[in-house]
């Protein structure tokens, strides 16, 4: 009897072992999988931060990237604004030394179409033009006025008649700039008068009768051997 107490007793213990051994072993299969979940967590969280970091990393770039466009964009802007500039102001350059070199063709040259008579005070208009190059002499009023500022050179030629004279100047605006007395023998005898003067533009020349008479034939224009003319050209600018 005694002997299978103390067997009974001894399979107690022993199962008692087992149990603890097991229960043992489950607690150190929950510690593990705690330590396994906790793992499993901060690999969770490192994936959402190494994710989060990739999208900044990712903007930084992107910002980064325009703004070194919008760098390039503002210095290629400026490189070609200066180039403009440097080109405009070499062409300004260019032109200017061209107007200084190249004078600008201006000259006109106009002459009587009949034998007139004219009176002092008169502005002698001449209606037929031979050339007018700047379109710069008006045939209705004898009257030229400087397309552009610089040194001109004017001729007037007069053919009297009968022994009559004529005196005559080129005016420039009011002012005399050459007086010539033209007389008229019994040959037809042709004369001339001419100036040269620095002018600005806006400035009208003409030739005016300073002494003259409005009655019977002064001037005598033939066609075929005797002009009547006016004439002038800029020199240089």
């Amino acid at each position: 009897m005694v002997r299978i107490e103390f067997q009974m007793e001894r399979m107690k213990t022993e199962m008692e072992q087992s149990v603890k051994a097991v229960e043992n072993m489950k607690t150190g299969t929950d510690d593990t999988l705690k330590a396994f979940d906790s793992k499993l967590e901060t690999y969770d969280e490192n994936v959402l931060r190494m994710k989060a970091f990739e999208t900044k990393l990712a903007k930084t770039v992107s910002e980064k990237h325009q703004e070194h466009d919008k760098d390039i964009d503002e210095k290629l802007a400026a490189l070609e604004n200066k180039t403009v500039e440097t080109l405009d102001k070499k062409i300004q350059e260019l032109q200017a030394i061209k107007d200084d070199v190249f004078t600008t063709t201006v000259a006109f040259k106009a002459r009587l179409d009949s034998n007139i008579a004219v009176a002092t005070g008169q502005t002698v208009v001449f209606p037929t033009v031979l050339f007018n190059e700047g379109d710069s002499y008006n045939r209705g009023t004898g009257k030229f006025t400087t397309p552009v500022s610089g040194t001109y050179m004017f001729t007037m030629a007069f053919c009297l008649k009968n022994i009559q004279t004529l005196v005559a100047g080129i005016m420039v605006d009011h002012k005399k700039y050459t007086v010539t007395l033209f007389y008229g023998d019994g040959n037809n005898e042709c004369l001339t008068g001419d100036t040269v003067a620095m002018l600005t533009a806006g400035q009208v020349v003409r030739v005016e009768v300073l002494a003259g008479s409005s009655t019977g034939r002064i001037i005598n224009q033939d066609d075929s051997y005797r002009w009547n003319t006016f004439s002038g050209v800029l020199i240089h600018r």
